[in-house]
């Protein structure tokens, strides 16, 4: 299996010792000969690994796996300690240089361990040389790896080999079925499947690809891997084989050999940037050069074609270009759930049913999958790191009694062991570890000394809520490590020489309450990925100079800017430099001061601004009274929670950020509209495209959404005019006076509105909802709402009652919650369209006088739940005619408490309403059951 850990140490070590090959250091100490006869047997054996794991049941061949994997494992630390020693001397100048690699590095040892190195490999070589001439026997298929991607278009039919996709059925079937579709109406029809790196867009593309509907259903396929900007000649180039450069030549030569074939063409990960265009123009991916790619493809339809025979599939991660490039609205991959994550982290980390065995699958699943948001390349690499796969190589300690072997490679201690004393019973051995996570142990500081000295092979250390005061500065000996976790710690500093790790990508120190600074050369940990701050508010000074520096970074959840009325930092800046980091949070410690202070804040936000690649940002306690313009500038943003900022009194505009999805504005005391410049003439398709989740909670003085600067009658127009086109989940608490804002007539998760007006919603349940048609140029109007699954409204102060022909349209409600409506006297529920009705529950509404449930339609109500509801008498429409209690034949579970004594009465066992009722298995009276 060429998915396993094996092959995939393997093809690292490759890379590794291409890189160093061609390092200086090499040629000084002689290491180049060398490092070149071992890559040709690593590479020999590479193309041996797969066919060895598919014949693995023959015990032979296990045992020579597993020497091999001994002997693999044994030279990816060599090699990564050789190269960790590289990249710290490049690295450092002289000042604050470690004693071990000055030791290494000085000129009196230089020559010393360069010939320790090239004996270190030459044995290496020859211990693979060994185990590749015993392969010999057992007549190995070789396998030819070459599956790199061309820049130029593939002239095989299928995509390269997908791997296996998890999590992802319902996005298969949304690609494939516009694929399939004959029904397109667009010369040619284009989808762009748009993502962060990682998700999986170019294996979802390829199961497209390769998928056997899709490959007898189009003549002829060819995949682009582009990696960067669209080269147009090139690809018209390679569709034809020709070494023209003549545009007319070309067209004729695509017309002959394409024309009324079904065509499917693959753009795999296409980024903005520049390229060799046909006209010698600027060459960035804009709507001129898209247009002229899109009129060439046209070539493909013969001339009495009247449906488009050509499909055009793009994978990209900027929403802009996802926009550019499709006919249809983008394809949004999204992270998967923790579920489906776990189960990617198994397939790659585990043998079936060995993790129940070896690890704790909840500190795997909930601390480290967790972690990954679902994103599929990180798990992987994650599982790739704490690779289990073979029972050998994995202890789970649960008994200070067990032992383990020289060969461990992975350990989790779950049990309470009295550090140091036990810890060395079971673990001396293992030097060879490269897990360890502790976790429900009773800590001591000597636990470091044994850690750091015993168990240098370390990739992934994971130390959390073990009430640690202290990090050794031993721990640089851990060259190798990947993945450091000391969360939820006691510790006030972490030693400089953490820095010397290198290789480190994942630090987490996240509630560690007492830290109060970072290691000034943190700029060192270049290959640092997450750098998890969260809930470290004891930081008290500015961020290290130079983070700017840490270019590999994608994580930075806290970023600290000033603490204790510190002026302006000269160190603030540098977030533009990582183009790399995916998420941000920034906080501020509040200051009840002067407003004299605002225009520091101001300076402070705009000096901070982030690269464009950012997907997450988190703005919390900002002191100033305006946001920064380049917040709506950050194209690729995904979420923006705005948090505390209490001066503030408008936002900037957001709603064309074509890739945000999560809006999240809390405890906004001085907000008083969302947007200062109005939506005028703004279109629903330009109107937050992506948006699906959206929360204003406790901002008081809220009015509206935008500000009322020009005629009220017109802005009240435009908005019941103006609505989310994609929004999923919406939530309003403590906004008693918004009563004006787009509508909302795409929800289909839930809608939540406590302290707030019930304008919108009778406006959006009133409206005319249009939805072009495919098949003709006209509208039709479908139903809001009718989509949505959970109702919640509380407190909801100036609402009499929910319009009946509203509510009728809710055919996919599945839970409605009234609360607290002071005004309620009588709601209605409707005869037809709420037959998905699962739980209904009112509750404070001391008014209420009638409910007036329907006679028939509501056959999947299974719970029926009433409190403090001292005037309400009815629950029928049948009241007419004595019934005041419908039949609700699925009815499970019937709460009725603290309601009028009449109602109470009459549905006892004794009370006339008890046949229609006697039929729930439960049923609650003011808080007793009563028997059947």
């Amino acid at each position: 299996m060429a998915e396993g850990v094996l092959f995939s140490i393997v093809e690292e070590i490759i890379k590794k010792l291409g890189t160093l090959a061609a390092q200086d250091v090499a040629l000084w100490w002689g290491l180049k000969d060398q490092l070149r006869k071992l890559n040709d047997t690593v590479t020999k054996i590479k193309a041996m690994i797969p066919d060895a794991e598919a014949r693995k049941q023959n015990h032979e061949i296990e045992d020579w796996l597993k020497k091999l994997q001994e002997a693999v494992y044994d030279v990816e630390d060599v090699l990564d300690n050789f190269s960790t020693q590289v990249l710290r001397k490049q690295l450092t100048s002289g000042i604050g240089v470690s004693r071990e690699v000055c030791a290494s590095f000085s000129r009196s040892n230089k020559f010393v361990y360069g010939l320790r190195m090239v004996h270190k490999v030459k044995a290496l070589r020859e211990r693979l040389d060994g185990i590749e001439t015993e392969s010999r026997g057992f007549n190995f298929d070789f396998r030819d790896d070459e599956r790199a991607f061309l820049t130029t278009v593939r002239e095989q039919t299928t995509s390269p080999e997908p791997e296996v996709l998890v999590g992802r059925e319902s996005d298969i079937v949304a690609v494939k079925t516009f694929l399939l579709n004959s029904n397109e109406e667009d010369a040619v029809p284009v989808i762009s499947i748009v993502g962060t790196g990682g998700l999986g867009k170019t294996t979802l593309a390829q199961h497209a690809f390769n998928d056997e509907q899709v490959d007898k259903h189009f003549d002829e396929k060819r995949w682009v891997s582009v990696s960067g900007s669209l080269d147009v000649r090139k690809i018209l180039k390679g569709f034809v084989e020709s070494d023209s450069d003549q545009l007319e030549i070309l067209k004729n030569e695509i017309k002959n050999k394409f024309g009324g074939k079904r065509f499917l063409l693959v753009l795999d990960d296409v980024r903005d940037g520049e390229d060799n265009s046909l006209d010698g123009e600027d060459s960035s991916l804009d709507g001129k050069k898209w247009g002229r790619l899109m009129k060439l493809m046209k070539l493909f339809q013969s001339d009495d074609d009247y449906v488009p025979r050509t499909r055009i599939m793009v994978t990209t991660r900027s929403h802009v270009i996802a926009k550019l490039t499709s006919t249809k609205a983008p394809h949004v991959l999204e992270g998967l759930s923790v579920d489906e994550s776990w189960n990617i982290f198994r397939r790659n980390a585990f043998c079936q049913g060995q993790e129940s065995e070896l690890v704790d699958e909840k500190i795997i699943k909930e601390e480290i999958v967790g972690r990954c948001r679902g994103v599929p390349l990180v798990i992987k690499a994650i599982a790739s790191l704490m690779s289990f796969k073979d029972r050998a190589l994995c202890t789970k300690v649960d008994s200070g009694r067990n032992r383990i072997r020289d060969s461990t490679r992975h350990v989790s201690l779950d049990m309470e062991l009295n550090f140091p004393q036990q810890i060395r019973i079971p673990l001396p051995s293992a030097k060879r570890l490269r897990t360890l996570i502790l976790q429900s142990v009773e800590w001591d500081e000597g636990t470091w000394e044994s850690i750091c000295q015993d168990f240098k092979r370390l990739r992934v250390l994971v130390l959390p809520n073990l009430t640690i005061r202290k990090v050794s500065p031993l721990i640089e000996k851990l060259k190798h490590l990947r993945y450091l976790d000391l969360s939820n710690n006691h510790m006030e500093a972490l030693p400089y020489s953490i820095t010397n790790l290198v290789n480190l990508q994942v630090l987490k120190l996240n509630g560690c309450k007492n830290l109060k600074e970072l290691p000034r050369d943190i700029n060192k940990l270049i290959n640092l990925r997450h750098l998890d701050l969260g809930l470290c508010r004891s930081l008290e000074y500015n961020m290290p100079l130079g983070i700017g520096k840490l270019t590999s970074l994608q994580t930075l959840s806290y970023f600290v800017v000033a603490k204790n009325n510190s002026p302006i930092s000269k160190n603030i800046g540098g977030l533009d430099e990582l183009s790399g980091l995916n998420e941000l949070t920034i906080e501020w410690e509040w200051d009840d001061g002067s407003d004299s202070d605002t225009d520091l804040y101001d300076k402070m936000l705009l000096s901070l601004q982030p690269n464009l690649n950012l997907q997450e940002l988190r703005l919390i306690e900002h002191g100033g009274v305006s946001f920064p313009s380049w917040l709506s500038h950050l194209s690729n943003l995904v979420k923006i929670r705005v948090e505390k900022c209490r001066r503030l009194k408008h936002i900037p505009p957001l709603d064309e950020i074509p890739s945000l999805e999560v809006l999240l504005i809390e405890d906004m005391e001085s907000l008083e509209y969302i947007d200062s410049e109005g939506g005028g003439g703004k279109g629903v398709s330009m109107f937050f495209p992506s948006l699906k989740k959206l929360e204003i909670k406790s901002c008081g003085r809220l009015k509206g959404w935008w500000k009322k600067s020009r005629d009220e009658s017109t802005i009240e127009e435009e908005l019941i005019m103006l609505y989310f086109p994609r929004l999923s989940s919406l939530s309003i608490c403590k906004c008693p006076n918004l009563t004006s804002m787009p509508l909302f007539p795409t929800l289909d998760e839930s809608l939540y509105l406590k302290e707030t007006s019930s304008m919108p919603l009778q406006q959006t349940m009133k409206m005319k909802w249009p939805v072009s048609s495919s098949s003709s140029s006209s509208s039709s109007f479908i139903h809001p709402l009718s989509k949505l699954k959970n109702l919640d409204i509380g407190s909801v102060g100036d609402m009499e009652s929910l319009p009946e022909v509203g509510l009728q349209n809710l055919s996919s409600l599945q839970q409605l919650s009234i609360s607290g409506c002071g005004r309620l006297k009588s709601q209605p529920l409707p005869d037809q369209g709420m037959h998905s009705l699962q739980q209904l529950s009112i509750s404070g509404c001391k008014t209420l006088e009638s409910l007036r449930l329907p006679d028939q339609g509501m056959h999947s109500l299974q719970k029926l739940d009433i409190s403090n509801c001292r005037e309400l008498k009815c629950l029928s429409q049948s009241q007419s005619r004595g019934m005041m209690i419908p039949y609700l034949p699925s009815l499970q579970e019937l709460r009725i408490n603290d309601c009028s004594e009449e109602l109470r009465r009459r549905i006892t066992r004794w009370g006339v309403e008890w046949r229609h009722i006697k039929h729930i298995p439960r049923i609650v009276i003011d808080g007793d059951d009563i028997q059947h």
